[in-house]
């Protein structure tokens, strides 16, 4: 018992000191080397500029984004002219999470799309906040055919890959393994790249991985995997968020009329999304916003739950953040409700709609 109790504490202590490195790994990050949108790891995009909305001059604002498929909304919201419509010239800026956690907590970089991961570096007091909720799923947990693995019972005692230690698709797995009696100690967890996954498996360095798309995605397409969880199939996940707009805490301090138009205008963005995803997959392939091919791209989105909002966005942190409390990711001694409050800012009371 002594022994798996410090066993348990170990990994909870690598989630924790690995956590901040989760953040900006989410939702399909891309892996390359190269940026997918220049060679350059900053690529600027204008939505327009101050001449173009008559006497009012837009509001200048730094978006940040990693490369991923579901960060869909960001990249219609330039393209599509949400932004725009919210008064809002954006500049995107692609980069790692080491940069990106100096700058949006400092102002630097106004927003940003954002996982549940989050949450533990806002509890040791970076300051950005959650404001609205985008979608449901892009995390995948799946297995070889041939592994003799069928179920998430089956798991327990099993080597299973992440992409990270600490990141959403290990939170995802844990809460999971718990409703189903399973420690996080029963089971080995082996950290790899996303894209070598797939190979880890089929060398059988590892029984199943859990990771963000396109990674889960492209290994069922061989048709050699089967999925055993999917948090935009199952519950609890499939009703909540995955990914949630993120604003810096010095603009919702400084500037909330501009925390309200970003807000608005990536929920607005992400309901066209959900009704356009062959476009948006072509706007994300041919503007290099992202690696992966169209289809792919397309497959993905056409899958997830496309339901902005605010209202239900804060209940989905609310349990993500009792879920991380009961796992020791986030301190024992934190107040749920305390650190609810410090996580979401209201910028609008809610989105119903076009």
């Amino acid at each position: 018992m002594k022994n798996n109790e410090a066993k348990r504490k170990l990994i909870l202590s690598a989630i924790a000191l690995t956590m901040a490195i989760a953040v900006l790994n989410g939702c399909g990050k891309n892996n390359n080397n190269t940026s997918p949108a220049s060679a350059s790891s900053n690529v600027k995009a204008s939505a327009t500029n101050a001449s173009s909305a008559g006497t009012k001059e837009l509001k200048k604002v730094k978006f940040a984004y990693a490369g991923g498929t579901c960060e869909a909304p960001i990249y219609a919201a330039v393209e599509k002219g949400f932004f725009k419509e919210e008064g809002l010239d954006v500049e995107l800026v692609q980069m790692d999470f080491e940069t990106l956690k100096s700058g949006i907590s400092s102002g630097k970089v106004d927003g940003t799309v954002g996982n549940f991961a989050w949450f533990k570096p806002i509890e040791q007091g970076l300051d950005v906040k959650v404001t609205g909720g985008l979608h449901a799923g892009c995390i995948q947990l799946v297995t070889l055919k041939d592994s003799g693995i069928t179920s998430i019972k089956d798991l327990k005692g099993k080597k299973i890959g992440v992409d990270v230690i600490g990141g959403g698709p290990q939170i995802t797995l844990a809460i999971t393994l718990k409703q189903n009696g399973i420690e996080t100690t029963d089971v080995d967890w082996r950290a790899y790249p996303s894209q070598q996954l797939a190979t880890a498996a089929e060398k059988g360095e590892i029984d199943a991985f859990i990771v963000w798309d396109p990674a889960a995605q492209q290994a069922l397409d061989t048709g050699k995997y089967l999925r055993l969880l999917s948090n935009g199939h199952d519950e609890p996940f499939k009703s909540g968020y995955c990914c949630y707009s993120v604003i810096s805490g010095a603009v919702t301090k400084n500037d909330p009329e501009k925390a309200a138009a970003i807000t608005r205008a990536l929920l607005k963005s992400a309901e066209w999304v959900g009704k356009n995803a062959a476009e948006t997959a072509k706007i994300e392939t041919d503007k290099k916003y992202v690696s992966a091919d169209a289809a792919t791209n397309e497959s993905l989105l056409a899958a997830y739950h496309w339901k902005p909002g605010v209202i239900n966005a804060k209940k989905s942190a609310e349990f993500f953040i009792k879920e991380q409390k009961a796992q020791g990711i986030l301190d024992a001694s934190t107040d749920e409700k305390e650190l609810l409050d410090r996580v979401f800012f209201e910028a609008i009371p809610d989105y119903n709609g076009n």
